[in-house]
């Protein structure tokens, strides 16, 4: 009786290692799980829409067109570049006191903003878009630009 307890014994240790390679060589087995019905994927909105919107860049032209239907100029030049020349009638806020008065802008207005070159403006067009203007647009060149000035 005790060799037969001795052979079982030894019979489920080897049976037990030969498992264990088993498992070991061959890639363990996943269980068969039910799926749900596939669902349609939510519908992509366009990269447009995605992203921030576009800066609106104008010429003069156009911007002296929008002027005279009302659109007001912002010039975002820094005071000791005024002196080199402005726009009549533009309101100055140099960029770096934009968000701060931004209050002064009316939104129910289009709004032509113009700097030295260019790119002030567009990051100054860029900054009244993300708080909320939606009427807003970049003078091409700047003031560099600007016919009368020529």
């Amino acid at each position: 009786m005790l060799f037969s307890v001795f052979a079982l014994s030894f019979a489920l240790v080897a049976c037990n290692e030969s498992n264990a390679k088993n498992e070991a060589a061959a890639p363990a087995a996943q269980p068969a799980v039910a799926q749900a019905p596939a669902t349609p994927a939510p519908e992509a909105k366009p990269a447009a829409e995605n992203r921030l919107a576009q800066v609106k860049t104008v010429d003069w032209a156009k911007a002296e067109e929008m002027a005279k239907n009302g659109a007001m100029y912002l010039d975002v030049r820094y005071p000791d570049e005024l002196m080199k020349g402005y726009v009549p009638n533009a309101k100055n806020i140099p960029i770096n006191e934009l968000v701060a008065r931004s209050g002064e802008l009316p939104k129910d207005k289009d709004i032509l903003i113009y700097c030295r070159s260019g790119r002030r403006s567009e990051a100054a067009t860029n900054l009244l878009m993300k708080n909320g203007f939606e009427r807003v647009y970049n003078v091409a060149g700047g003031f560099m630009a600007y016919p009368q000035q020529k």
